[in-house]
């Protein structure tokens, strides 16, 4: 259903009278776990071919904690890093930030795949989850993804991870702290990003897909206004978008990628595919390759 989440909060304030509180809830589909399957699920549709297997020898379950920065309160929240966690410091690393909806067993399919950018385990790759999803603590809110991937890059840091060999790559919901960090956090700058399926604002969302004509303010506090703050990014940026996305219009995208003032950029429309399938509709190797020419610039 095209731009679900909001059309789904719009629906449900007509019919329930929800507060904005509960509507901005919706955007965050998370489910909670007690305990990670990472390679134990079962990934169905979203598997990938058995070459880019990550076994549990080759990752650490971790946790970290991030602070609410107006309440002083602290959650533990967890990630996973793929790779030698003693070598973290000579490690070209991608941070990947997941998208919306369950937590990182969905996304562990997705992870594997950008460890094997070059060749097997070539790459360490580290994924969090936000407040609410998997095994963290606490509930998501804008404020909170900025706040979780900020503890994400200090505990990279605290492994002596190097911004010049660091990667931040969001897909979807997760563009939106890779945009927000890449652009305000200047103690640890990545050396490029990566956008896959990226939101540019939800006033854009409002305003492009509702069948009623409303101010966004009305129904929701999240602004999440990716293509405005994309402006103040200076990193080199490749965007990937799906042409036939009907969850977040490829125009989403071009705004952000039209936006961009940084140094260098990259697009990659991807014919045929949707929001969740691009890896697989560009052909496994021909997305690794599309990835590895761009990091390797």
């Amino acid at each position: 259903m095209k731009n679900s989440f909001l059309l789904i909060g719009l629906i449900g304030w007509l019919f329930w009278g929800c507060e904005k509180g509960n509507l901005d809830s919706l955007a965050f589909p998370n489910q909670k776990l007690d305990a990670y399957k990472f390679e134990a699920q079962d990934a169905g549709s979203e598997a990938v071919p058995a070459e880019y297997d990550v076994l549990a020898a080759n990752r650490t379950l971790v946790s970290m904690i991030s602070t609410d920065k107006e309440t002083g309160e602290k959650y533990t929240i967890y990630g996973v890093y793929i790779g030698d966690i003693n070598r973290i410091e000579l490690d070209t690393i991608v941070l990947y930030c997941h998208g919306q909806s369950l937590h990182m067993d969905a996304y562990w399919p997705r992870a594997t795949l950008l460890a094997s950018i070059t060749e097997k385990h070539h790459y360490g790759v580290f994924m969090m989850d936000y407040r609410g999803y998997g095994m963290s603590e606490g509930e998501t809110t804008e404020r909170a993804l900025y706040e979780d991937v900020d503890a994400s890059i200090d505990w990279l840091k605290s492994y002596g991870a190097a911004p010049n060999r660091t990667f931040y790559y969001g897909y979807s919901l997760g563009c939106i702290p890779v945009i927000d960090r890449a652009a305000y956090r200047t103690d640890f700058v990545p050396s490029k990003i990566i956008l896959e399926s990226p939101l540019a604002s939800v006033a854009n969302l409002a305003q492009s897909s509702l069948f009623l004509t409303v101010d966004p303010t009305f129904v929701s506090t999240l602004e999440f206004n990716n293509a405005e703050k994309i402006k103040d990014v200076n990193v080199p940026l490749l965007w990937i978008h799906g042409v036939e996305d009907d969850y977040i219009q490829i125009e989403n995208g071009e705004l952000i990628y039209e936006n961009y003032q940084g140094i260098y950029k990259d697009a990659a429309r991807i014919a045929g595919a949707g929001h969740g399938d691009i890896p697989k509709v560009m052909g496994y190797a021909n997305y690794l390759e599309k990835l590895r020419t761009y990091i390797r610039l």
